[in-house]
């Protein structure tokens, strides 16, 4: 059984910090804002848990005879209080970022709130009778495809042709603005 602590706990340190690196990497890459904090925030998470796992290899190390007691002592100090140190700083770090980036959670979520109630209760395109090819621009702009000419391209077709789907679309509605639209609830089906 120590075997196969120690054979798992070893995969699990090298994982860990093979994947600690790459999220290290991946924010050194990134632009500065959540994006870099979530990977570093991720990468010294791994690396707690690489600690974690070397603390307990040490450990089943030494029951199965294969580490003198001596080495253990020694070596579970350093890797104690560095475990330690970085749990203090993801659990401040966690608190730094809630605080950051909390509010605009909460903005995204009551701008959202305010724009689908904006929405006329009925809407749906099922009840607004579209055709299929305006089926296929309403779902283009709820992918983000915004433009007449992004539309255009993705169902090769001309910027006038989508622009004349896309006001169709909105009369049929009864809405104002393709922002709305990307909105508009999708039909359910028929059950």
């Amino acid at each position: 059984m120590n075997v196969y602590i120690i054979a798992m706990d070893t995969v699990a340190a090298v994982t860990l910090a093979a994947l600690a690196t790459g999220l290290v990497i991946a924010a050194l890459h990134a632009p500065r804002g959540p994006f870099r904090v979530m990977s570093l925030g991720g990468a010294a998470v791994c690396l707690l848990l690489v600690f974690s796992s070397l603390h307990h290899l040490l450990l089943a190390a030494a029951r199965a005879g294969l580490l003198p007691s001596h080495w253990v002592d020694w070596l579970l100090g350093p890797i104690a209080a560095l475990q330690a140190t970085l749990a203090v700083l993801v659990g401040v770090s966690a608190v730094v970022v809630a605080r950051q980036y909390w509010h605009r959670v909460g903005r995204a979520h009551t701008m959202v709130g305010l724009l689908t109630d904006r929405l006329p209760s009925d809407a749906t395109a099922r009840q607004a009778g579209l055709t299929p090819r305006e089926q296929e621009v309403l779902d283009l702009i709820r992918r983000g495809l915004i433009s007449d000419r992004e539309v255009a391209e993705a169902l090769q077709i001309s910027p006038a042709t989508a622009a004349t789907h896309v006001q169709r679309i909105l009369r049929k509605t009864g809405l104002h603005n393709r922002r709305d639209l990307m909105l508009l609830p999708r039909a359910k089906s028929a059950a």
